[in-house]
């Protein structure tokens, strides 16, 4: 079977029609159950990495050795919400509803603040203030040295997307399909702009030249003018939408799609190149002119410019965030509950720290869509139901709770005179 085509045995004829549609609200997120998995854009400062993980903790280890240095536990799992240093503090979210602020040294609390919901946003960190969502719908405003509340904004659903902020305006998506731009000092609405899908964007917007770029779930990456929200242009990524942002390198974009497609783009948004993997990408990270990106068949790559494979390294867990490049070493973290440390050159692992515990339970890429097919009467069973399965990949690379297969029911039916229907109900 070639990569991203479905094969169904029982057909001897050509492939059937299809339509692909979702089934409901993209929620994985918060389907992600308890254990050591590390879902996080590593923090570096000094000599110090930062980031969470699944089974509640916040670690500090040391960025050559990977030593643990210290840990501070919360009381919920931390996901996406990947640490920010300002400052002297580390700021990081919790599904326990807090944002936490921790001393960067010793990892003693400074203070903590308490939303009405699970908090799976990136903070963002600028003049004294701390920008973030939480799923309480809300995206609020700290002082980033107090906790003290400054202002906060009600959106229309909950937020699982971190906030960029450029020139006193903060850029933020959320659930509601709107994404707004507010006042830094106010909370003030200067503009949004509606999508047809949901804003899940587990990296901060990229802001460049005047422009912000946004991928949404309704499988478009968009370019808007950061002053006024209005749309420059839209480009087609794919079926199952977009959780990351793109990144900007010597003029050109690269954009990952949960499609497992990596695309250079020119800055008005005409495609370079593709890079077609069978798996969803995470965003990519570029160095001295190489690309790194991981995936969910476990591997991170490195990328020429030109989007030539030139080597890629395994785990055992699915890598589907951003990566680090520092000081000619490569930090990401993996869902089989390490964080690595490679030599970029020597492409060999120096070391990797493991968080306690197994890895966390989490659904399929895919769930919550559902195809619809066109069927022949010749291949119509009495029953008029059928079920198929959808492989996202060979059996034989997946193990245990990251096997990422979904079973789909599809109903048909026969219409007359070579014409077909499908049944509605799913």
């Amino acid at each position: 079977m070639e990569e991203g085509q479905f094969t169904f045995d029982e057909f001897s004829t050509e492939m059937q029609e299809f339509e692909l549609k979702k089934s409901r609200k993209f929620d994985r997120m918060w389907n992600i159950g308890y254990g050591g998995s590390i879902l996080q854009i590593p923090e570096i400062h000094s000599d110090t990495i930062f980031f969470g993980s699944c089974n509640r903790n916040v670690y500090a280890v040391d960025v050559r050795t990977g030593q643990l240095k210290w840990k501070f536990e919360t009381r919920g799992i931390i996901l996406e919400s990947s640490p920010t240093h300002w400052n002297g503090n580390i700021y990081i979210g919790s599904f326990d509803y807090n944002l936490y602020c921790l001393d960067a040294e010793t990892g003693k609390l400074k203070w903590k603040f308490k939303t009405e919901g699970q908090i799976d946003s990136k903070a963002s960190v600028a003049d004294g203030i701390v920008y973030f969502g939480s799923k309480d719908h809300n995206v609020y405003a700290l002082g980033a040295m107090t906790g003290s509340l400054i202002w906060k904004f009600k959106t229309f659903d909950e937020i699982s997307a971190s906030p960029s902020v450029h020139k006193n305006k903060v850029y933020i998506g959320s659930f509601d399909k709107n994404f707004y731009c507010l006042n830094a000092d106010t909370g003030n609405l200067i503009w949004k702009f509606t999508t047809q899908g949901e804003n899940h964007n587990m990296h901060p917007p990229l802001v460049h030249d005047g422009v912000v770029y946004f991928g949404s779930f309704d499988n478009f990456l968009r370019a808007l003018d950061a002053n006024t929200g209005e749309l420059l242009w839209k480009f087609p990524t794919g079926i199952y939408g977009n959780a990351a942002s793109p990144v900007v390198y010597k003029g050109i974009l690269y954009h990952a799609s949960r499609d497992g497609l990596l695309f250079a783009l020119t800055p008005d948004g005409k495609q370079i190149w593709k890079y077609v993997n069978r798996e969803p990408f995470g965003a990519p990270a570029i160095h001295d002119d190489k690309i790194f990106i991981g995936s969910e068949d476990y591997n991170i790559y490195s990328l020429s410019l030109d989007g030539q494979k030139l080597w890629s390294f395994k785990t055992e867990g699915f890598v589907y965030i951003q990566p680090v490049v520092h000081e000619g070493r490569l930090f990401f973290s993996s869902w089989d509950c390490n964080l690595y440390c490679l030599d970029i050159e020597n492409k060999s692992l120096l070391w990797k720290f493991r968080a306690e515990g197994g890895p966390a339970f989490i659904p399929p890429p895919f769930e919550g869509y559902e195809i619809k097919m066109m069927i022949p009467q010749a291949h119509v069973e009495e029953s008029g139901k059928k079920r198929y399965e959808l492989d996202i990949g060979k059996e034989d690379d997946f193990e245990g709770a990251y096997k990422s297969r979904i079973t789909y029911q599809v109903s048909n039916q026969y219409m007359a005179k070579g014409k077909y229907q499908v049944d509605e109900e799913f």
